[in-house]
């Protein structure tokens, strides 16, 4: 697993946006990256679970009843 290191990031904000990132994480940027993160795992599971439905539904995928049997 590689870490990078981010010394500085900036984001124009609006004052209303400004004040919420100052609530909601309190000057904790590691929180900020943490939920980011997983905002961004959970949308990957979720693409490729529609993409596997997807398949299924266009005929593109096996039976899985096949597969029992030749197991």
């Amino acid at each position: 697993m590689q870490t990078i290191k981010i010394e500085n990031i900036e984001i124009p904000m609006t004052k209303e946006l400004e004040e919420f990132f100052r609530y909601r994480y309190q000057n904790q940027a590691t929180k900020l990256v943490d939920e980011f993160l997983l905002y961004l795992n959970t949308k990957k599971e979720a693409y490729e679970v529609n993409k596997a439905l997807q398949e299924v539904q266009q005929g593109k995928t096996n039976d899985i009843g096949k597969l029992f049997d030749e197991l």
